[in-house]
């Protein structure tokens, strides 16, 4: 049982990277306190007046959605290589929540001695120990449930297209037309207007940023890997006319969806396996139904 709990908690979990999913998170989780502290009033609150009893429900609620949309956006930027989502998993995702409530109940718990300060209410009512302790024992179950069926549910949903997408690749609901396929060719052009690159849409395999440029991965003679000073948005445009061939499957990458041989996935994601290639593609949450749709198309 204990090695079963273990193997789930060290399983790929995804860390979240949108800076409007954790403005969203903390906004939604600031409401849920005030509005379950105004609804049941625990803790004896009811025992106070309205003023201060309305200042501690405003208060905790501000609390927890600042606490979370400032560790949320800000530490990943500070620690970047401990939030990375290659090396992110449920136990770390659990632990995380876990810290970032202890935070709010040491941000409670200072809230609290001011109010009582303000309003003139007995001191030794706020406890340091108490409110803290409190706030994660009251948290920590409800934060432990929702990522385990969080987890649950993109490992079923991500386990389900994996399926459907290998059993089209296995069997095309198109054949390929290769005479045409063949003449084809892809110019990319770099922000300077002067240089670029041409090569056979056959040859393509993905494009891949890297800071102010793009490297293109090809087979055959051209496996250089050649750079061109470009930005990936830049050059999604340049290739909209061989969509649904060439498709963005991440922030960082660009891939030729027919050279795609294998999908694997887990509740972090998918993973595409490709022809000729030893790389190992990501396919963004943002882009798993537009993968879909594309691989419907092949």
């Amino acid at each position: 049982m204990l090695k079963k709990v273990l193997t789930i908690l060290h399983s790929p979990y995804p860390a979240e990277d949108s800076p409007f999913s954790t403005l969203r998170y903390g906004l939604g989780s600031g409401l849920f306190v005030y509005i379950f502290f105004a609804a049941f009033e625990p803790f004896g609150f009811s025992l106070l007046a309205p003023a201060p009893r309305r200042a501690f429900y405003i208060g905790y609620g501000l609390v927890t959605g600042l606490t979370i949309v400032l560790s949320g956006l800000l530490l990943p930027r500070l620690r970047p290589r401990f939030f990375r989502e290659e090396n992110w998993n449920l136990g770390k995702q659990i632990l995380w929540m876990g810290s970032v409530t202890l935070v709010i109940g040491l941000g409670c718990y200072l809230l609290s001695k001011a109010i009582c300060a303000h309003y003139g209410l007995p001191a030794q009512w706020v406890r340091l120990q108490t409110i803290v302790l409190d706030t994660f024992l009251i948290a920590i179950f409800p934060i432990t449930v929702i990522n385990l069926a969080n987890y649950a549910r993109l490992l079923r949903r991500n386990v389900r297209i994996v399926q459907e997408t290998n059993r089209r690749l296995e069997h095309p609901a198109t054949q390929p037309q290769p005479e045409k396929t063949l003449l084809q060719q892809v110019e990319l052009v770099a922000e300077n207007n002067k240089d670029s690159l041409r090569l056979p849409l056959t040859d393509l395999l993905f494009i891949q940023a890297e800071e102010n440029y793009v490297r293109v991965h090809a087979r055959g003679e051209r496996a250089v890997q050649p750079l061109l000073r470009s930005s990936l948005t830049r050059v999604e445009r340049q290739l909209r006319p061989y969509y649904p061939r060439l498709f963005r499957c991440h922030r960082t990458c660009i891939v030729n969806s027919a050279q795609i041989v294998k999908v694997a996935g887990n509740a972090q994601g998918l993973k595409l396996t490709l022809r000729d290639s030893a790389a190992t593609l990501p396919v963004a949450r943002r882009y798993v139904n537009e993968f879909r749709r594309v691989i419907q198309d092949l």
